[in-house]
């Protein structure tokens, strides 16, 4: 991936953090699809025979297919990257009863094993609406699945490693809105589901892709790889949402209301889990 012009709340602290526990989520005896496991171990790790493609796509069933959350469950389809190992692409729709699979995803992206220094990581899109058959529209956001699928994540996904999320494609309007008007992303719809499910490390913003390979604009989130990195964001965070809320609303009023939402998120944030 070619390095791309970002906003960022500053660059990663800390040496590299060293293998998790696991084998990068192969499923082991007795255990069930969807089941809390250990985070991914980094590629290098796989198990003899088995290639750092195949190991990603066995390590997001494991942790994906038939995950439930609302009364739904996870059905996952994935895909081996044909020009780079340990990379895996994915989908996953809805099941909601006998017969009854949506016809578009909750989520799809591409997850990377990582190597060579490289935590694993997960670059997605997440719907907050699934549309099935017969016409119907499920508002996922309401019912907690985008929230919930961004925990998910977040336990499958190492110390020192990282979630990027689409907020360009649709779906994610309130968050593209929110960055335009220079709202900090650990503040934005987005960030705060993200740092509420343990990123807690820096944020970058992908702003401008140079290139044209890397895609629509994202939200990066890292997990500190170690403690010191975690306090190192931790004092930035405070001081970067303790200026934001000294910042004047635009003067537009759809715009104050959006910026004041999030100076709302920064406040509880400041308040809970930074106090």
């Amino acid at each position: 991936m070619s390095e791309h012009r970002r906003r960022t709340e500053g660059p990663e602290k800390g040496p590299s953090a060293s293998a998790g526990p696991g084998i990068g989520g192969v499923l082991a005896a007795g255990e069930r699809p969807g089941e809390r496991r250990a985070p991914l171990a980094p590629e290098g790790s796989s198990p003899r025979g088995m290639d750092g493609t195949n190991r990603a796509a066995q390590a997001l069933s494991a942790w994906l297919e038939g995950w439930e959350c609302a009364g739904y469950r996870l059905r996952l389809n994935t895909q081996k990257n044909k020009t780079r190992s340990g990379w895996a692409h994915f989908a996953a729709k809805l099941i909601g009863g006998p017969n009854e699979i949506s016809t578009t995803p909750l989520i799809s992206g591409i997850m990377s094993l990582g190597g060579k220094g490289v935590r694993p990581w997960i670059e997605c899109r997440i719907y907050p609406k699934v549309e099935f058959s017969d016409g119907r529209r499920l508002d996922a956001r309401a019912l907690g699945m985008e929230k919930g699928v961004i925990e998910r994540l977040a336990e499958m996904i190492p110390p020192g490693g990282h979630l990027m999320v689409d907020y360009e494609s649709g779906g994610q309007e309130e968050t593209f809105a929110e960055l335009v008007l220079g709202v900090l992303p650990i503040a934005t719809h987005l960030g705060a589901l993200l740092f509420a499910a343990g990123f807690s490390g820096q944020f970058k913003d992908w702003y401008f892709s140079e290139g044209g390979h890397e895609g629509p604009r994202k939200l990066q989130a890292n997990k500190p790889p170690d403690e010191a990195a975690a306090r190192c964001s931790a004092e930035q965070h405070r001081r970067e949402l303790q200026d934001f809320l000294k910042t004047d609303l635009p003067a537009g009023e759809s715009q104050a209301a959006l910026v004041a939402r999030a100076k709302r998120r920064a406040a509880a944030l400041l308040a809970e889990a930074l106090a």
